[in-house]
């Protein structure tokens, strides 16, 4: 009796695994169906491999094989009345945010360890920044940038430097001829999600992860790879409201000290993939 495993990724951002027999003996009612339970303003993201880095820049190189197993991913960045429950709940201060940064926008100026301790206190974590590049490529093995014609930057493509910055501060490079409507940042998941459903993450704000920084990377295929044990950095990915051109790609990656805060740096939250749950 042969068996045949299928993995769906629906619109509901639900993964089912259907178990079925190619045996005309066997009842139909009798196929399993597993799938992963949902968690509110997270995405599941199915493991898989792909191909991490690229040949553009030092730091990227080299393009080698890496496998991630099954996570869920926060379909938006951490807004600013989120956190703000977390500092109220625990008695810590909101850090400063801009004037025009709402409730509903990205929270910005969160140190790295701010961050993590809101991620631990949601019973969360912090991406790898190799989870987080995988995610970005939308489940493609080899694709560069995180949305379909992104370098043609279409209509109401993300959030990034645009015409709109233009007018705000003339020494920022811009994307000539788009304007996304906003000068900083904007509601998160006002933009269109890519393949798995995740917004944001070729603009609004730069996110922290939570390896250490190196600019050796290894060359040998790995499986959930962590980055180095210690360091002086944390990696930084993504691009924001005052980046274009080379951050729009999926494998770009910078470093931050932990200490910093700016108001284009913010953050979102993964977690481990929880059992699934099985149903006819």
């Amino acid at each position: 009796m042969l068996i045949v495993l299928v993995f769906l990724l629906n619109s509901c951002n639900v993964t089912s695994l259907f178990i079925k027999s190619d045996s005309k003996k066997d009842d139909p009612q009798n196929d399993l169906r597993m799938t992963h339970p949902q968690i509110e303003g997270m995405a599941y993201i199915p493991g898989g491999w792909f191909n991490m880095g690229s040949k553009k820049r030092k730091n990227e190189k080299p393009v080698r094989r890496v496998y991630i197993e099954g996570l869920y991913m926060d379909k938006t960045e951490v807004t600013v009345a989120q956190y703000r429950k977390f500092a109220k709940a625990t008695k810590r201060k909101v850090p400063k945010q801009p004037d025009w940064n709402l409730d509903d926008h990205p929270v910005v100026n969160v140190a790295w360890k701010d961050a993590m301790a809101y991620a631990k206190w949601v019973g969360k974590r912090l991406p790898t920044e190799a989870e987080w590049e995988y995610v970005a490529r939308g489940g493609s093995a080899n694709y560069q940038f995180v949305y379909q014609n992104s370098q043609q930057y279409g209509k109401n493509y993300e959030n990034i430097a645009d015409e709109s910055m233009r007018r705000y501060k003339y020494h920022f490079p811009v994307v000539s001829g788009y304007d996304d409507g906003y000068v900083f940042t904007s509601p998160v998941g006002l933009f269109a999600p890519n393949k798995f459903g995740i917004h944001d993450l070729n603009g609004n704000v730069l996110e922290w992860c939570a390896d250490w920084y190196s600019d050796k990377n290894p060359k040998v295929e790995q499986k959930n790879p962590v980055g180095p044990a210690k360091g002086n950095y944390k990696v930084i990915r993504g691009a924001s409201w005052n980046r274009s051109g080379k951050y729009m790609s999926a494998s770009y990656r910078t470093f931050y000290n932990v200490s910093v805060r700016f108001d284009f740096l913010g953050f979102r939250c993964a977690k481990d993939a929880e059992m699934p749950i099985t149903q006819k």
